[in-house]
This record gives structure tokens, C-alpha cells and sequence, in this order.
């Protein structure tokens, strides 16, 4: 009997020692259990060798999404391109059900009547061309158009051909990408505010789940645009994200992965990790890359093709490239933690300067109208932040899990940031994301202080979540 109460003892203690070594975090702040959500990524100009093995490769890179986009194959005939109805578009279709891609289909409403003549146009075209019927499950959208100028308001956004849409393809998304600030006067809009608005009144008001994107490319020739878009992309993604926010959605965003021509000459793993954590900080779920393969164009129709860009994901020869492997690496890395931020709802944003180096870029995010410095509406455990280099700041929030921040360097090249948050009624918090990241979070306690401390090299990012 007494060996038995010994052994009971025992049995007891040993189970306490067990519990007791867990630090305080851990039994305090049990991490929550996140439905699996996935971000759709894709590249804009689809392989010109449209085989299984092409979108093998496609796949490979982390790509989900094959966006059919690629109008320079020549001759032009149902064959070489995409468009409502055409044989290729049912090529792409029936591959990508075979390796494992969803698909948005083009619209093309200027190759279309080209090679069919007038009767392509309609104002029920989706109805017209309605031959997918065994691939609607891996449809999830279908572009319309591409950086519309005012004059196309009426013709992309005619009661007639919405309301087909939706009865054709009720699951997909009504795709639009907007021009961004920096070419906005080159469409004819009086302000990036009257686009947005004439969007939100003639197309987003229609959908209970619209879609609404813009492409931003900020690693340009300084002597192309003056730099202009590197210096507007946080305030363009905020145009996006507050439009989108309003009907509950995420917004989507087409980053830059082309080198030569009119962009710089190479992209870094940290520049693409940099584009990728802007997108992320505005709350998208879609992210599209230009380009996938190198355009190649025949203005002579001799089939004798020349490339526009350096290299894209692909290389000219269409093997892949750095950006290829970079890509492939860190689409791994945002996927890992993918089922945690997509579980946020992003809800604002702002700009920190840098005291020790600024690049300005984030100016038009640090103060408001009213040229006091910006604050988050609301927030429960945000309070501060100063940092060495520049530094945005994105507040998010869920009804399940409360609220979220997200902190990115935004840095010029090479700018390694120190920065030091401040934070109220928070105990402890989860750490995603950053260089390598596997999907574990570090847990960090935050001392009555309230400081938490951030070393973030260029083109670094980190999802926060308050635990306690």
C-alpha cells in the first residue's frame, strides 16, 4: 500500500514538472487555431509553349492561378490567342485542370473581333461565348479590362453585361486593374478620388464580393519616371485597400518581376520580399507578378520575335531565372503563415519616419488632412513606434481574434531598421514572418513597458498578434 502511495505521488509530481516546465508564455498564450486560407498567386503573360510541363514549372514556382494573358503569338487565330471562345483558352483549360491550376480568363474585346469578326462584340458576351461549362469550378475570374481610360467607364460597365456575368460565371471575380497615381492624368480622371469613386459607383456596388486591383512597379530607370512610383506605392495600395475594405473583401495587387527596358536591371530577393510585404500590410490575398514569361514581339508577323525585358521569372530562352528561385522561396515563406494573416481583416495604415535615414517615401502616409500626425482609429494596443529607418505600420483586426499589426522596413536598399514599438494592455504576442520563415512563431513576453523590440533587415516584414 505504501509503495503504491509513493508511486502515486510520484506519478503526480512528475506530471506537475512536466506542466511547471513550460515557461509562463506558453501556458498563458496557447496559439489559435486558424482555418486554412491560401493566397492566389499568379504571373501575367502566360508560357508561349502552352504544354503540361510549361505550367509544371508554372506551378512549381508556388503560382496557383494561370492568368490568360499573351496576345504576340503569330498568326493571330483562335489558336495562338485568348479570348472568349477560343481553342487556345480551352487548351489553357483543360491543362491547368490537369496539373492543378484555377484559371481567370481574358475577355479581350479588341483581339476577339479581330479575329472573329464583329459579331464578337455583345452586350451579353459572356452569355455568347458560354462553352466552359466543364471548367467553371477552376474559373475564378475572368479580366475585362486593364488600366481603363474615363472613355471606357460606359462600355465595361453597362448594366447588360455585368448582370451576364454574374449569371454566367457566379463565382468569379469581374476583374479590373486600375492605372496607378503616378499615370493616373494619361486616362483622363480629374483625381486617383474620382476614379475610385466612379469605380465603386459603376462596377464595386454591383458585387457582393467585387474585385478591384492596381499595379504599382516601383524599381524603375530614375530617368523613366523620376522614381515616382517607389515614392507613391504606399498611398496608391491605400486607395485599393479602403475601397475594397468597404464591401469586406481583399484587395489584389500586381508586382513588379521584370528587369531591363524601362526597370532597373536586376530585383534582389530583398526587393521582391519588399513588394511582397507592402501587399501583404494593405491586406491583399492576390498577388500577380509582370512578368512570368519575357513579352516577345513581331510587329512584322515573320515569326522572328524580340524580347521587350532583360529577363522576367523566366529567362528569354523561357528557363528560369533568379527572380525564378527568389519567388519560389518566398511565396514558401508567405504561404507558411498564409491561414494566420488572411484570418485579418486589414483595417489602416501609416508611415513612421526613420531617424537616423528617410527616404520620404512614406510622407503622404505620416500625417493627415488636417497635417496632424495619423493615428489608428480605435486601436486597442497600439501606441507608438520609432524606428531608424523608415517604417509602415499596418493595423489589423478580426472579430475572432482580435487585433493585429504589421511592421515592414521600408527602407531605401540595404537599410537595415531598428525599431521600437510601444504597446498597451499587451502581455505577450506571436511573431510571423521575416527572412526563412517556417510557419513558428516567436514568442515574445512585453514587459510592463509595454516595448517591443524589432530588428528588420531591407525588404523585411513581421505579422504581429497579440496573444494576452
Amino acid at each position: 500500500m505504501f509503495k503504491k502511495i509513493i508511486s502515486a505521488i510520484l506519478a503526480v509530481t512528475t506530471t506537475l514538472c512536466a506542466a511547471f516546465s513550460l515557461t509562463s508564455c506558453e501556458q498563458k498564450n496557447k496559439l489559435p487555431e486558424y482555418a486554412q486560407k491560401d493566397f492566389e498567386f499568379s504571373g501575367f503573360w502566360t508560357p508561349y509553349e502552352l504544354t503540361e510541363e510549361s505550367l509544371q514549372l508554372y506551378k512549381d514556382l508556388g503560382f496557383t492561378n494561370l492568368a490568360l494573358g499573351n496576345h504576340s503569338l503569330v498568326p493571330w487565330n483562335s489558336d495562338t490567342q485568348y479570348y472568349l471562345g477560343s481553342n487556345r483558352t480551352m487548351k489553357a483549360l483543360e491543362l491547368c485542370r490537369k496539373v492543378g491550376l484555377t484559371a481567370t480568363l481574358s475577355y479581350n474585346d479588341w483581339v476577339g473581333p479581330a479575329i472573329e469578326g464583329e459579331d464578337y462584340f455583345s452586350d451579353t458576351p459572356f452569355s455568347q461565348h458560354d462553352v466552359y461549362g466543364a471548367y467553371k469550378d477552376i474559373i475564378t475570374g475572368v479580366h475585362i479590362v486593364d488600366e481603363p481610360y474615363v472613355k471606357h467607364i460606359e462600355q465595361y460597365t453597362k448594366p447588360s453585361m455585368i448582370e451576364d456575368f454574374k449569371k454566367v460565371y457566379p463565382n468569379a471575380d469581374y476583374v479590373i486593374n486600375l492605372i496607378n497615381i503616378g499615370a493616373l492624368e494619361s486616362r483622363g480622371f480629374n483625381s486617383y478620388e474620382e476614379m475610385i469613386q466612379i469605380f465603386d459607383e459603376k462596377v464595386l456596388s454591383k458585387f457582393d464580393k467585387p474585385y478591384l486591383s492596381v499595379d504599382v512597379y516601383p524599381f524603375r530607370r530614375k530617368d523613366n519616371d523620376g522614381g515616382i512610383n517607389a515614392q507613391t506605392i504606399a498611398k496608391n495600395y491605400e486607395y485599393i485597400a479602403n475601397a475594397t475594405k468597404k464591401y469586406g473583401v481583399k484587395p489584389a495587387y500586381i508586382l513588379q518581376s521584370s528587369t531591363g527596358n524601362e526597370f532597373q536591371e536586376s530585383l534582389s530577393e530583398s526587393d521582391l520580399r519588399w513588394e511582397m510585404n507592402i501587399a501583404l500590410a494593405f491586406g491583399a490575398d492576390n498577388m500577380q507578378f509582370y512578368c512570368y514569361e519575357v513579352p516577345k514581339f513581331d510587329t512584322e508577323e515573320t515569326g522572328t520575335y524580340t524580347p521587350i525585358y532583360d529577363y522576367c521569372i523566366l529567362n528569354q530562352d523561357s528557363t528560369p531565372s533568379p527572380i525564378y528561385y527568389s519567388l519560389q522561396k518566398l511565396i514558401k515563406e508567405v504561404n507558411s503563415f498564409s491561414n494566420v494573416i488572411l484570418s485579418y481583416d486589414w483595417q489602416q495604415s501609416l508611415g513612421i519616419n526613420g531617424y537616423d535615414e528617410t527616404t520620404n517615401r512614406l510622407s503622404n502616409m505620416i500625417y493627415d488632412d488636417n497635417l496632424e500626425f495619423k493615428k489608428f482609429d480605435g486601436a486597442k494596443h497600439y501606441v507608438s513606434a520609432k524606428s531608424t529607418h523608415d517604417l509602415l505600420v499596418s493595423r489589423f483586426d478580426s472579430e475572432k481574434y482580435g487585433e493585429a499589426y504589421m511592421f515592414v522596413n521600408f527602407a531605401d536598399r540595404g537599410g537595415n531598421s531598428t525599431s521600437e514599438i510601444t504597446l498597451k494592455d499587451c502581455k505577450s504576442v506571436a511573431i510571423y514572418g521575416g527572412e526563412g520563415f517556417d510557419g513558428t512563431p516567436e514568442i515574445v513576453e512585453i514587459g510592463e513597458d509595454g516595448i517591443l523590440n524589432l530588428d528588420l533587415a531591407y525588404g523585411e516584414g513581421v505579422f504581429v498578434t497579440v496573444l494576452s
